[in-house]
């Protein structure tokens, strides 16, 4: 079993692109703060969501987008769930405002598994329907998520890791987006943090999280993350 537990931790995080492209690359620095909301009604099966993410990017100086996710979603089984969901993702500019938002609709199974007291496992999987401003095509985008959670014994610390991939299936081939909805891999982002336990309901880990943003016919995009993540379940 911790063979196969091994195996799974290194297919996770042997997926990172590794950025040896030939031609450049462009460097940025941004914060993202992530605020999500959990509940399942008291024990119940049923499960409801809520992210609001507030990012920034141009070294900090700019405000970014805002992430708006709702979710409900079932328990099949103490590991398993399945979600459906809706994305708001405000693109936010001077001259446009938020008239370039773009609209989700989303789909994910979700694995949680404790491997021992102390680590724990998650594996997530979705799908997005990605409806673009200004654009009648719609993108058809697959993520999956590795995600590693350490508790420090007789703590309340722990440390957190993951992985995960963005994969579009199709591609835009004209217009604003023809250079970054193409068939194939779309970014990938890597995390690593500390996080502490402040109540039974309540956790926040911060840390360092590299985005690579891969481009075709610009220079891709690496994006040098501060993410805090606010975490609230009851």
């Amino acid at each position: 079993m911790q063979k196969t537990h091994l195996a799974l931790l290194l297919a996770g995080f042997t997926l990172t692109p590794l950025a040896t492209k030939a031609g450049p690359v462009q460097d940025d620095f941004s914060t993202w703060i992530s605020n999500t909301y959990q509940t399942d009604f008291g024990g119940s099966p049923y499960l409801a969501f809520l992210e609001l993410a507030p990012r920034t990017k141009t070294d900090n100086t700019l405000f970014s987008q805002i992430i708006v996710r709702p979710l409900i979603g079932y328990k099949v089984t103490k590991q398993l769930q399945l979600w459906l969901g809706y994305t708001w993702q405000g693109e936010y500019s001077e001259q446009t405002d938020f008239e370039m938002a773009t609209n989700d609709a989303m789909q994910q199974v979700q694995w949680i598994d404790n491997w021992t007291p102390q680590l724990n496992f998650q594996y997530r999987f979705r799908l997005e329907q990605r409806f673009f401003a200004d654009e009648g095509d719609v993108g058809h985008r697959m993520r999956h998520r590795f995600r590693f959670v350490y508790s420090i014994p007789d703590s309340q610390a722990y440390l957190i890791a993951l992985d995960e991939l963005f994969v579009y299936f199709n591609s835009i081939d004209a217009g604003r987006l023809a250079r970054s909805v193409q068939t194939g891999i779309n970014q990938n982002r890597s995390y690593v943090g500390v996080g502490y336990k402040v109540t039974k309901n309540l956790n926040v880990d911060t840390g360092y999280q590299l985005q690579y943003i891969h481009n075709y016919g610009s220079p891709d995009v690496t994006n040098h993350v501060w993410l805090t993540n606010i975490n609230v379940n009851f």
